[in-house]
This record gives structure tokens, sequence and C-alpha cells, in this order.
């Protein structure tokens, strides 16, 4: 058993978690007073509702994702996340807004994230560890899940409504996305290679297994700039981000907010469809 697999073992042992239950409750509560307080949450809350009635778009980085349609969208305002900048070298556009949350792929990528561009940048409170200068254009999102004794993965049950105070932690940064777009007050929310399908996927029993039949993108598994190979091929919970999708079609649905999936393919039918180039007719 090797180190990551004993953590792992240890994280998910219900006695273990019932037992740091309620340290970790108090612990959470200083942190998130503190976070209140930050310049990062004040930030956050000079967007609310700057965009209301606007429309924008949600770009994944699924294969279907090709050069041309971000050209399309470089006069709108869009979010990408995590390793979108693989592509930069091959468009002129650039996300509005960036976000990347996974703090165990952090280490890898926070070079390029401090130099793609003077646009926000949002990335997990807990990777403040890796330091940032004002320059970066980095704000820090803290993001939240209740205590599972059951449980060490998320579920959530509902989005949270006020993003200066957290974000909800769930199972795709592209949810976080959506949640954050809504806070800031658009109505009309389209998702761009978004195709929730992955060459290596986990089930909800741990067990992982290659999909010969879907591409990989090259979004994942590519060394930076630096030489790094980062995290390797990305490994996915399919059922668990279908879930925090519902989750973020009913939190639209009680605001008023309709969300659409432009992606060219993919398995993501959780939102309905919409022609991507009729998005743009005159």
């Amino acid at each position: 058993m090797n180190k990551e697999q004993l953590t792992a073992k240890i994280r998910s042992n219900q006695l273990i978690r019932g037992l740091i239950y309620p340290f970790y409750n108090i612990y959470m509560c200083h942190l998130l007073r503190s976070y209140a307080k930050s310049k990062d949450s004040q930030y956050i809350k000079e967007e609310y509702r700057k965009y209301t009635g606007k429309r924008c778009f949600v770009i994944g980085n699924g294969p279907s994702l090709i050069p041309a349609d971000l050209e399309k969208v470089r006069n709108e305002i869009t979010f990408a996340s995590n390793r979108i900048y693989n592509i930069f070298d091959q468009t002129d556009w650039r996300p509005t807004f960036y976000l990347s949350l996974d703090v165990n792929a952090m280490p890898f990528m926070i070079k390029n994230i401090r130099n793609i561009g003077d646009f926000p940048k949002f990335i997990n409170y807990r990777a403040k560890k890796l330091g940032r200068c004002p320059e970066d254009n980095i704000h820090y999102l803290f993001c939240y899940g209740h205590f599972r004794i059951n449980s060490y993965q998320p579920q959530a049950t509902v989005l949270h409504d006020d993003a200066s105070e957290y974000i909800t932690k769930v199972s795709t940064v592209t949810v976080n996305a959506i949640e954050l777009a809504m806070y800031m007050g658009f109505s009309e929310i389209y998702l761009l290679g978004v195709d929730n399908d992955y060459a290596k996927k986990i089930d909800k029993h741990g067990k992982i297994y290659d999909d010969p039949s879907v591409k990989s993108s090259y979004f994942v598994g590519m060394k930076d700039s630096q030489g790094q190979l980062g995290d390797g091929v990305s490994v996915q919970n399919v059922e668990a981000m279908n879930y925090s999708y519902q989750l973020a079609k009913k939190f639209a649905n009680e605001h008023g907010v309709h969300i659409y999936n432009a992606t060219r393919g993919g398995k993501l039918e959780v939102f309905p469809r919409v022609n991507f180039d009729s998005l743009f007719l005159p």
C-alpha cells in the first residue's frame, strides 16, 4: 500500500471521521470567518450581480473544443479553467475569468497560471501556500463542503448563493464556474467543450477503468513550460459529475437562470442542447 492509498483509507474510515468531526467544524468555522474579512472576499463581493441579464460562456477542456470556436467567443464573456492555456498558442482568444481549484494539481500548474495573462484568476484558498504577487491577478475562492462522516467524497445538496463566503465543493470545476457566473448575475450560460466523457474513469466503488472509445483531451497529461508532466491523464467520476450538474440545473431553475449546452457532441445531457453556430447568426 503506497502513501496515497494509505491516506485515502484513513480519510474514508468512519470511526476516524467521527472522532475528528467536531474539531473539523470548529476549524472550518474559523477559516470561514477569516476568509470573510479577506481582500479576496471583498473582491468577489464587488462582482455580485455586475453582469445582470447578460450571457456568458463556460469553456470546458473536452476534446471537442477547437481553436476556431474560441475565436467566435473572443468578444463574449467567458469562464475557463485548468489547462486551457495549452491551447493559447493556437488562438488569440483569452478567457475573461479563469478558475483552477484542484489543490493536488496546483503545484504543477501554478507557474503557468501566474503567466497566462492579466485576466482575473480564481484559485483554491488552500493553495495560498504557493504564493502570489499583485501582478498575478490571482484571487482565492474558499471551497467548502459539509463534513460527511460516512463518506470522504463531496456530496453537496445545493449550490451556495454567495461566492464571497464560499464556493461549493463539487466534483467538477465547470459547476463552480457556473456557480460563480450566477453570482455575478448572468441570466444565460452556455457550455462549450464540456464533453463529460473521459478516457479514464472511476466508478463509485473506486474502480478505475479505461474507455478506448474516448479521445483523450490534449488539455491533460501534458508537460508544462517547465517540462513537468503534471498529474497525468485525468481520472474522473462521471456519475459524481452528473450529480453536480444536476445541482447546477436545479439551482439555476430556482433563480431564473438558463443553462444551455452548446458543446459539439459529448455526453452531457443534463442541460438542453443548442447549436453553437446559431448563437452568432446576424
